[in-house]
């Protein structure tokens, strides 16, 4: 209330311009904490805290409306803070202070405004000799008194981000310590005191500077690069590069280079370094790198880094080991004459010993060496025999590896894989055998694959570089059982666990290409056999069965309507008679008869030619357009003699008439005997010539029968 009406009072009395900076705009995120304060001079100071989400540069306005006074006062800055000198200040008279912020658009803003008598704004004493650290999850603050005690208050916050709140602790009067709990261990805080300002106190209670508290280094740095190269035989560069969770609070990191072993008598002193890497020049011997990052809370864990070996036999000379005894004797040629060697032997990095060597007699004599485990020896030579400059004089000579007395490989190759399985063919795969299951120096690896079908074991062997083997002649469809085994100088060790794999039938797609192929076949032969075995029954039909005509065809047929025959009477006389039969009876056999061929073509004269070269019953019948007496019919005893070709089993009726218009028939009108019967007797002058015919399509030839007796015979026709 009181603050309004002076604010109202002072808009009466202020000049247009001052009204328009009282009447900004109040930022209401925006708590500046405004505040004045003299220190040894009569200068007044006023600071703030920074406009929250403004750009990087900002232009602040201090305002200053002194009582009874109507011109306001005004100063720019850019920073946070500004001093106002005492020619411009009136000491006994209240000053109402504000700040704002004015944007390139015209608007402003503003933050709280305070009241200010100079005469009585001096600095109150703060605690001074503030100290804090950070203990897992609680804070520690201590502090020294001052002159006169004051009540104060303490507020801290995360450093995380500054968008974080305070949190108040108040604090008696007499204190001089505070602790809080329940803090984040993982976190730094941010610490600020000041007194409690009063009726009483003739002095302005500003904050103190911020005091950081860094948690302490939980994490160890984690190494995220590593390499190491060979500068010349004997000496190696190794680079090594860090990371680590929080590095903001971070001072700096501590590096120690530690010699494996180590016989020095004081271990060697850290390096400190800001960046997060480190390069080293060092022998081909062990060494132990740790590394750890520090602030004022402490120092971290540290990260341990061992110096691999670097594989390489570029080196200046060689180390020569022979076994005497118990002991083992280590020889070596130097290039030159050193002041003194110095010899690491060991099974590994944690199991070395060392010792120097003054002498330049080249040799060492070794003690206490156990059997089947691999040691390494390291020869260095040095000008310098001082223990803590090894480090940085020392050039590796030789390295070697040895075994006092070697074994055979305790155990087989591990995981044994069999891949790529074909019909004839597989891939066996498996890792080395580790080095302290050698027991000795492996020479190499023995594969045998058994056909357990036939109980036949196969083996090959394989150097000791080589973890992979291509099985080739394999059976298809057959079970096979793979074992492999390492061996060393010793002997060959046990074999690996069986393992067994079964060919298949068939490679891969195989099948598949079988079935489509047969596929197209059976398609092919349903297709295409028909037709093929179609055109070659006709083809062996032409060749090998000729064609008989049709008598629904025949031209005979189309003929019968204007055919008459010869004798109309005797067809008239035998229409009703069935003839079945025709029995030609041969009285005597005087003069033989003869059967011509028939010359009137056709597919059938070929085989009446080969019938008539026959030499005996064969009869000569001779087809002749003669016309028939009527004498000769009523002869008895005259002779038949008529030439008709030899018949296939049917004969046409195409060459029955052409056979009964070439034929000359002698023979008497008897009509009134329904049996017709024709003798022939051997009078040479008279013949009689009798035809009968059948009323029926086709003649069968062995309805014929020539029975030759004599020199005549009798045909009869039986209508039975």
């Amino acid at each position: 209330m009181k603050n309004s009406l002076l604010t109202a009072v002072f808009l009466l009395a202020m000049d247009s311009c001052g009204r328009e900076a009282l009447l900004c705009q109040q930022l209401a995120d925006w708590d500046n904490e405004l505040v004045c304060y003299k220190e040894l001079s009569e200068d007044l100071t006023c600071t703030w805290l920074p406009v929250p989400s403004a750009p990087n540069t900002v232009n602040y306005t201090v305002y200053l409306k002194w009582n009874k006074i109507r011109k306001l006062f005004q100063r720019n800055t850019s920073s946070p803070h500004i001093t106002i000198e005492r020619k411009n200040l009136y000491i006994e008279r209240f000053a109402y202070i504000w700040v704002a912020v004015n944007y390139p658009h015209g608007s402003c803003v503003k933050g709280k405004n305070i009241s200010v008598l100079p005469s009585k704004a001096g600095k109150c004493l703060t605690p001074s000799n503030i100290n804090a650290h950070q203990i897992t999850n609680q804070l520690i603050i201590k502090w020294d008194l001052p002159t006169t005690p004051t009540p104060y208050e303490l507020r801290y916050r995360e450093s995380l981000t500054k968008s974080t709140e305070w949190t108040l602790v108040r604090v008696e009067s007499n204190a001089v310590n505070v602790t809080i709990l329940n803090l984040n261990a993982m976190s730094s805080y941010i610490v600020q005191l000041r007194c409690i300002a009063n009726d009483g106190l003739n002095c302005v209670c500003i904050w103190s500077k911020e005091i950081l508290v860094p948690h302490k280094l939980m994490n160890k740095p984690r190494i995220s690069y590593n390499e190491t190269t060979q500068i010349y035989p004997g000496r190696r560069r190794v680079l090594l590069k860090w990371e680590v969770t929080q590095s903001k609070n971070i001072l700096g990191y501590f590096v120690k280079v530690e010699r494996i072993p180590n016989n020095c008598s004081d271990s060697p002193n850290p390096i400190f370094l800001e960046d997060r890497k480190i390069l080293l020049n060092l022998s081909m011997a062990y060494y132990r790198v740790t590394i750890s990052a520090h602030n004022e809370a402490g120092e971290s864990p540290q990260a341990i880094y061992i110096v691999p070996e670097l594989s390489t036999t570029d080196l200046p000379g060689q180390i020569h080991v022979k076994r005497q005894g118990t002991n083992t004797v280590v020889t070596w040629t130097p290039e030159y004459k050193p002041k003194c060697f110095v010899v690491d032997w060991g099974t590994g990095e944690e199991d070395m010993h060392m010792k120097i060597v003054t002498t330049n007699t080249g040799n060492f004599t070794l003690e206490n060496f156990q059997p089947y485990k691999m040691y390494k020896i390291m020869v260095h030579a040095t000008d310098v025999c001082q223990c803590e400059s090894f480090m940085g004089h020392e050039k590796t000579f030789g390295v070697t590896h040895f075994y006092s007395i070697e074994g055979v490989p305790r155990t087989g190759p591990p995981n044994v894989t069999i891949l790529n399985i074909t019909k004839h063919s597989a891939l066996v795969k498996w890792k080395e055998i580790a080095t302290e299951d050698c027991l000795g120096f492996l020479q190499g690896y023995r594969v045998s694959y058994t056909d357990l079908s036939r109980k036949k074991t196969l083996a090959v062997t394989l150097n000791s570089s080589t973890t992979s083997y291509h099985l080739t002649g394999l059976k298809e469809k057959t079970i096979y059982r793979v074992q492999i085994s390492g061996f060393t100088n010793a002997g060959e060790g046990p074999l690996t666990l069986s393992q067994p794999f079964s060919t298949p039938r068939y490679d891969k797609g195989e099948f598949e290409r079988f079935v489509t192929g047969l596929c197209f076949s059976m398609i092919f032969i349903l297709v295409f056999a028909p037709l093929t075995c179609s055109l070659v029954l006709r083809r062996l039909k032409l060749s090998c069965w000729p064609s008989v005509p049709s008598p629904k065809n025949s031209n005979a047929l189309q003929e019968m309507a204007n055919w008459n025959p010869v004798s109309r009477s005797l067809l008239q006389a035998l229409s009703d008679n069935d003839t079945t039969s025709l029995f030609v009876i041969e009285h005597e056999s005087k003069a033989p008869l003869k059967l011509g061929p028939f010359t009137d073509g056709g597919e059938d004269s070929t085989c009446d030619t080969c019938q008539s070269e026959k030499p005996s019953n064969n009869v000569d019948i001779s087809l002749r357009h003669e016309e028939i007496p009527a004498a000769a019919v009523t002869s008895e005893e005259g002779t038949i003699s008529f030439t008709v070709p030899l018949l296939s089993d049917y004969t046409s009726m195409e060459f029955s008439q052409k056979a009964l218009m070439s034929l000359t028939v002698k023979v008497p009108e008897r009509a009134a005997h329904p049996p017709l019967e024709m003798e022939l007797s051997n009078k040479p002058a008279q013949t009689v010539h009798k035809v009968l015919f059948a009323p029926q399509d086709y003649l069968k030839q062995n309805q014929v029968v020539l029975l030759p007796s004599g020199p005549t015979f009798m045909g009869q026709v039986n209508s039975n």
